[in-house]
């Protein structure tokens, strides 16, 4: 998302303040995201079931296990998920993954904050 200063762009939608929104190219099986103070990685995990995700605190990092994702028409977490707090409100994410052969990736992500 770029901001302009002189146009300041709010974006909102279901009572939620988007705070970072964009797109990242992925080659590896891991991506970082540092907010404030708060750690967050997704990983893609390949195995027998469906896809799925899980989440787990590790070291104080938010890890977002993203199984099975391999759809090269896309698939992911639209309904926003809680993962954690920032300056006292609820932080949540989504995420849209494109996945093309080797497991290369077109990672959309969302990080928003409850309430407007």
């Amino acid at each position: 998302m770029i901001q302009s200063t002189q146009y300041p762009l709010k974006v909102s939608t279901g009572g939620n303040e988007v705070i970072a929104t964009g797109t990242v190219h992925l080659t590896e099986p891991e991506v970082k995201f540092e907010l404030a103070n708060l750690i967050i990685k997704y990983k893609f995990i390949t195995d027998s079931g469906e896809p799925r995700f899980t989440a787990e605190v590790i070291n104080n990092e938010m890890i977002i296990n993203l199984h099975n994702f391999t759809n090269s028409l896309g698939e992911g977490l639209l309904k926003p998920i809680e993962i954690g707090t920032l300056n006292e409100r609820v932080l949540m994410a989504t995420c849209y993954v494109h996945t093309t052969e080797n497991n290369i990736r077109q990672f959309h992500y969302t990080f928003m904050l409850r309430g407007v």
